[in-house]
């Protein structure tokens, strides 16, 4: 085998290696770093800075700045954050992935097979969750060194290259050149650490000056900006903002290190405190770069969102997933506590409401853009029924009376009765899918039966709303009447559907399709239904 395709092939193995130990690295402590988003969330939502310190731990903790900046993008998309949360964010995750570089610029070829070796037993040992995860992470850590321990072997015989040495040379000539192949390389990888990982491996053997791995470090800090916007195709435009923001603020941070580089040769100072070995000082440049672009940027955050709102202009219709109405300070008055809850389940049976129109608009529309809508509502039942929840949780560690006691007990009931309404009204969607996917037809009596049980559901829905918000109670008791109706709905399509397959006018899979829609929307109707007799009894008490 020719010497430069075994070069070639070791390089690459080696990246493979470097690559995939940095993914089950991530990955696992990802698992393990399952802290609740909400937590993230009330922290960003006090200054700009703090959002840049989650990002720099969490960016640390999970050793990927594009997963954390990914995430950003899904929850921007989920309405769980703002874009300036975002932006702030993204800051963080830029300096938390230098961690990285620091770990791999030392020499810790050593711990290599120690580490997998320990990961390999933890992960094998282990039964529980915890432990597996926690071995995949060491041996993840153990196979990124040997990654570029195999890297840095592999670019031994090139030391005696001549023109190897030249195009290297041409890098540091001509530094725009050095930021394309930055850029391109790691756009291609995904990865600025694997980048970097083959920068101080060709470094560690003397093949690479810090002239030339300035502009292909700095370039693959614009380069990992691809996985945010990738992520971003199909969201909503506050999203693609947020992944926008990664990339113009990496751009902005190349255009001011470029000056500090080559107008007031920054690089003096940081080899000086760097010393003589240059994978620290292309571990240094990381660091400070990412550093020095947080410090001079998060000032200006404001200016920052205004240019990028400009840049996509519009605005989203995005469903709010925190609660609004659970004010913190009435915990200890569990009389009104329990008056902010019912605020809150009005909005949520509203949320579930337009869950079960967009559902049921989806089975004969082909627009898979209701799906993001329907989920992006499911997501928001879920979460502020976790927040009224956790509220009334700690409303109930009062001491109240035996009644009041009961009344919070018929709220945790609503609090679930909602929360499965929504479940309900997602597997409808689900249903519309397998219809689409395998070309169903419904015959158009099934579709006029399906819109009569959808219309009879919409008026429980707005009876049941109507009757919390105004307190009314003859609308809280037209609930039975109307899901007793209901079931006399679906009663006849099952009857007239059985008469359908038996005569050959509905084909067996769809018809089972169509009873479970129909099923779906009966149980929309018992839980309505439920929460309207736990509302009664809150209503008799009083």
């Amino acid at each position: 085998m020719p010497e430069y395709i075994k070069i070639i092939l070791q390089v690459l193995g080696g990246l493979a290696l470097f690559i995939f130990g940095i993914e089950r690295l991530s990955s696992s402590l990802q698992k393990l770093a399952s802290n609740k988003l909400k937590t993230v969330i009330n922290i960003l939502s006090k200054k700009p800075w703090a959002g840049v310190f989650v990002g720099v731990a969490i960016t640390a903790i999970i050793q990927s700045s594009s997963a954390t900046s990914v995430m950003s993008v899904g929850f921007v998309n989920a309405g769980l954050m703002t874009l300036r949360q975002a932006i702030s964010i993204i800051m963080g995750a830029n300096v938390g992935t230098t961690v990285t570089a620091q770990i791999v610029s030392l020499k810790v070829s050593m711990l290599t097979y120690p580490l997998i070796i320990a990961g390999f037993l933890t992960f094998f040992i282990g039964r529980r969750r915890v432990i597996k995860n926690t071995g995949i992470a060491i041996m993840g850590l153990g196979i990124l060194f040997l990654g570029m321990q195999i890297m840095t072997d592999a670019f031994a015989p090139l030391k005696e290259s001549q023109d190897f040495k030249n195009l290297l040379i041409t890098f540091g000539k001509n530094p725009f050149l050095g930021l394309l192949v930055g850029i391109i390389t790691t756009g291609i990888l995904q990865s600025s650490s694997a980048t970097i990982g083959l920068l101080i491996a060709m470094a560690s053997q003397g093949l690479i000056g810090i002239e030339a791995a300035i502009p292909i470090l700095i370039g693959d800090n614009i380069g990992t900006c691809v996985t945010a916007l990738i992520s971003s195709i199909g969201t909503t435009i506050t999203a693609k903002r947020a992944a926008f923001s990664h990339l113009m603020f990496n751009i902005f941070g190349t255009a001011i290190f470029f000056i500090l580089i080559y107008v007031f040769r920054l690089q003096n100072f940081i080899i000086n405190i760097s010393g003589e070995s240059i994978p620290r000082q292309i571990a240094n440049i990381h660091t400070i770069f990412n550093l020095v672009t947080v410090i001079l940027l998060l000032p200006m955050i404001g200016i920052f969102e205004k240019i990028i709102t400009k840049i996509f202009p519009g605005k989203d219709v995005v469903v709010n997933k925190n609660a609004l109405y659970l004010e913190k300070r009435l915990i200890s008055t569990p009389v009104l506590a329990m008056e902010q809850a019912k605020k809150e389940f009005v909005r949520i049976i509203g949320i579930a409401h337009e869950m079960l129109n967009l559902s049921m608009e989806r089975i004969d529309s082909k627009d898979t853009l209701l799906d993001q809508r329907v989920l992006d509502r499911e997501t928001a039942v879920d979460s502020i029924t976790e927040d009224v929840v956790r509220y009334l949780t700690k409303v109930s560690q009062n001491a109240m009376a035996f009644s009041l006691s009961n009344e919070l007990t018929n709220l945790f009931h609503i609090a679930y009765d909602i929360e499965r309404t929504g479940d309900h009204a997602e597997s409808i969607l689900y249903l519309c899918r397998i219809k689409e996917e395998n070309r169903m037809k419904f015959p158009k009596i099934a579709m006029d039966e399906l819109d009569e049980a959808r219309f009879k559901a919409n008026e429980l829905f707005e009876s049941l709303k109507k009757g919390i918000t105004d307190n009314d109670a003859e609308k809280i008791a037209e609930c039975e009447t109307l899901e007793s109706e209901l079931d006399l709905i679906v009663r006849k399509a099952r009857s007239n559907h059985l008469y359908r397959l038996q005569k050959g006018q509905c084909m067996p899979l769809s018809g089972v399709v169509f009873a479970d829609i129909v099923l779906h929307i009966e149980r929309i109707g018992d839980l309505l239904y439920g929460i309207s007799k736990n509302i009664k009894n809150i209503e008799n008490r009083h």
